[in-house]
């Protein structure tokens, strides 16, 4: 009895546990910042790790869970750096604040979040529209929010590219927006995405974040739900993540008389290579091409020593952010040889010159044609005709210190928001076959007032 009598009195004095909290229903909807593109995290998913570390249920909604592909464009790519995570989001590569895919109010009668979190309103600025008209669209969106649910709360995120101009008229707008709307029932408040965000530390082409872009966004809209009381803020110094591409190409070697041919696959996010050989009989270091090749594609070095042995790698680059850390593809081995012999040959002309170890002789021609299509405060976008047999072209722009390194692209047509002021810009590009470049076309671009539609 006495057991039994132990046994109720603690039964009765052990506490009830707390009810399990449903999970707060966040609504991202953005542009390319928020969708991402093959082989990123995403910011999303910086912001989701952000409420599991912290143990905060949540529910990430929308119609989409998709990422961009590239090169080729289009949506439905899932080449995530990491898919685990709650993917769903309503945001689109290239959409406006005025025109969005989804009606506001139908996306928000359809998934019933507690909180609208938008990123809109820098491509509506590179395609010149006023930044005082671009507020208030996004003043609209909140409104066509809230007439579908009157107590939902909103987030509005600073473009991050505060050199693209118009954009910090429009993030000093935002504070305001925030303030005119704000309810008791349904709060709005900023996300200071801009804030501390570098053209060339946080982006990996001048407008779409890298991984530590991906940190800072995701950062200053966790600080921005925890204002509106969803989780706690963003634990500050950051943990900064290496950036680049993290999966490495597969690559093969073939042997020939004096030659080996490399072929490879890059891996998602990957837009060029790095290709690294060396002489493994010599012992020799390995050294890289002075220029990217495709992110997928062959290469043949010539010139090579029959008998030896040969090792290439390549090293992947997203936009100009090589990888930090060691990201390799696995080596690939060849051995040049000679072919079997065969009767000789009847006298014929002589031989042409052999060409130097790595080098092909016929070097692309120089592009033509080379004009500028778009000229702004900062802002120069450059287009070119195609050069026969060319795999990719390299572009190039003078500074103080010299020519810049050289930035791949496989399209003839090449954009920079984010050059450094200055009256007057010189570029040069070059065409690339296998690895080798050739002459540059030369272009001096004049500074114009305002920018054009450079994204």
């Amino acid at each position: 009895m006495l057991c039994t009598a132990l046994v109720v009195a603690a039964l009765a004095a052990a506490p009830t546990p707390a009810p399990a909290l449903d999970p707060v229903r966040i609504l991202l909807v953005g542009d390319s910042v928020t969708q991402g593109s093959s082989g990123d995290w995403t910011w999303r998913y910086r912001l989701w790790r952000h409420f599991a570390d912290a143990g905060v249920p949540v529910d990430f909604v929308g119609p989409r869970d998709d990422l961009w592909r590239l090169p080729e464009g289009g949506g439905g790519e899932a080449t995530y750096a990491d898919p685990d995570f709650d993917r769903d989001h309503a945001a689109r590569w290239g959409m406006w604040a005025l025109f969005p895919d989804v009606p506001f109010d139908a996306l928000v009668a359809t998934y019933q979040p507690d909180v609208v979190v938008e990123a809109l309103g820098v491509n509506d600025l590179l395609y010149g529209v006023d930044a005082a008209e671009v507020s208030a669209a996004i003043a609209a969106r909140v409104l066509e929010a809230r007439a579908a649910r009157p107590d939902v709360a909103v987030v509005l995120t600073e473009p991050s590219q505060h050199w693209f101009p118009g954009v910090l008229e429009l993030n000093t707008r935002l504070a305001d927006i925030a303030s005119d709307l704000t309810t008791a029932t349904s709060p709005v408040v900023v996300a200071r995405a801009a804030d501390g965000y570098d053209a060339e530390e946080d982006t990996w082409d001048g407008s779409h974040p890298n991984a530590r872009g991906e940190v800072r966004i995701a950062a200053a809209v966790a600080d921005a739900l925890h204002a509106l009381g969803v989780g706690p803020a963003a634990a500050r110094p950051l943990v900064v993540p290496p950036v680049g591409p993290q999966v490495p190409a597969t690559v093969t070697a073939t042997a020939g008389d004096q030659q080996a041919t490399v072929s490879w696959t890059g891996g998602p996010g990957a837009s060029a290579q790095v290709l690294w050989g060396r002489d493994v009989t010599l012992d020799q270091p390995w050294t890289s091409l002075p220029l990217p090749v495709a992110a997928t594609g062959t290469w043949t070095g010539r010139s090579l020593v029959n008998g030896h042995l040969y090792a290439y790698r390549l090293q992947p680059m997203k936009g100009d952010d090589l990888p930090d850390g060691e990201v390799y593809s696995a080596p690939a081995w060849v051995v040049p040889s000679e072919p079997p012999s065969d009767p000789p040959d009847p006298p014929g002309p002589p031989d042409p010159p052999a060409p130097q170890p790595g080098v092909v002789t016929s070097p692309p021609d120089r592009p033509t044609r080379l004009r500028a299509f778009v000229v702004g405060g900062r802002c120069v976008g450059l287009r070119w005709r195609a050069v026969t047999g060319a795999t990719s072209y390299v572009v190039e722009v003078r500074t103080r210190s010299g020519w810049s390194r050289p930035v791949p692209t496989t399209t003839t047509r090449w954009q920079s928001p984010r050059l450094r002021a200055a009256r007057t810009w010189r570029f040069r590009v070059r065409a690339v076959r296998d690895g080798t470049s050739g002459a540059p076309a030369t272009l001096s671009v004049r500074r114009a007032r305002s920018a054009g539609p450079c994204r």
